[in-house]
């Protein structure tokens, strides 16, 4: 468990986690979801992640 979460301390984790919010908006829509809701979920999502990308130091 330990080295997971060190793992969600890299920046390419959270590079990988922004892109993969963007394919999750992308199928969230393609099954009828409201595509603004969506969109907004999903960029602040990815916002949040490629912050934590800039910010976070390398895990140890």
């Amino acid at each position: 468990m330990k080295a997971f979460f060190a793992r969600l301390q890299e920046p390419s984790t959270h590079a990988a986690l922004a892109g993969l919010s963007a394919v999750a908006t992308q199928i969230a829509i393609g099954q009828g979801a409201d595509p603004h809701v969506v969109g907004a979920v999903g960029t602040a999502a990815a916002s949040i992640f490629g912050l934590l990308g800039v910010f976070l130091g390398e895990g140890a």
